[in-house]
């Protein structure tokens, strides 16, 4: 292709029992192309090892299997285009101004999926300043540690939230706890997938969210 002025990718490789690469090795195998790259390396308790290479500006509008390592969310609003998130985590937990940086990073973010059953260790550095979701409307919270259902039901600002996918139980507990900013936040939801039937409960969740159709 020598008329090739620009490739724009993104590419994402998942290999079990993965051996170590130095990113800077990744890196390399596109530099010939005069392009610029990013290269972000993960490895998991799972045995799965995870590379994602981008090109420089981002184009796409999605990140897959993020975790807390991820270093690029204060690039230069690098990301600002991209609307739907899926954070993994089996070897850190999610803390509190992780969350910020998603924030700050990704401010036209619209759908967000967390998978992480680890703890948040840093409890004791959470603020009052609770983070902002502008345009998030829909928020999946199947795997997780309750947690992360606190943080972003409880101590997050979501005002455009309509649709929330999450387990039972720890909905049945946010409820329970009553915050005030858990129920702004689900005000406006209007459809709640949860992990079991919730027919048994269906007065307290409606109470909870008031648009809710089952």
């Amino acid at each position: 292709m020598p008329h090739l002025c620009q490739f724009n990718f993104h590419i994402r490789s998942i290999l079990e029992q993965a051996s170590p690469v130095e990113i800077g090795t990744i890196r390399q195998s596109v530099m010939t192309c005069q392009q610029t790259a990013i290269c972000t390396v993960d490895y998991f308790n799972n045995t799965y090892g995870q590379c994602q290479l981008y090109s420089f500006p981002f184009i796409g509008n999605r990140l897959d299997f993020m975790s807390s390592r991820f270093p690029l969310f204060d690039m230069n609003n690098m990301f600002s285009m991209v609307t739907m998130l899926s954070l993994f985590g089996d070897v850190k937990p999610f803390e509190n101004l992780f969350f910020a940086c998603i924030v700050r990073g990704l401010p036209n973010l619209k759908t967000l999926e967390v998978f992480n059953e680890l703890e948040q260790q840093e409890k004791g550095m959470i603020t009052t300043n609770n983070p902002g979701f502008g345009y998030l409307s829909a928020l999946i919270l199947f795997d997780i540690h309750m947690d992360y259902a606190e943080q972003l039901l409880c101590r997050s600002r979501l005002p455009c939230l309509t649709e929330l996918a999450i387990h039972k139980q720890v909905l049945l507990t946010i409820v329970a706890h009553d915050s005030q900013q858990a129920r702004d936040n689900c005000s406006k939801v209007e459809n709640i997938l949860t992990s079991n039937k919730w027919c048994d409960s269906i007065d307290a969740i409606r109470n909870f969210s008031p648009l809710v159709f089952h």
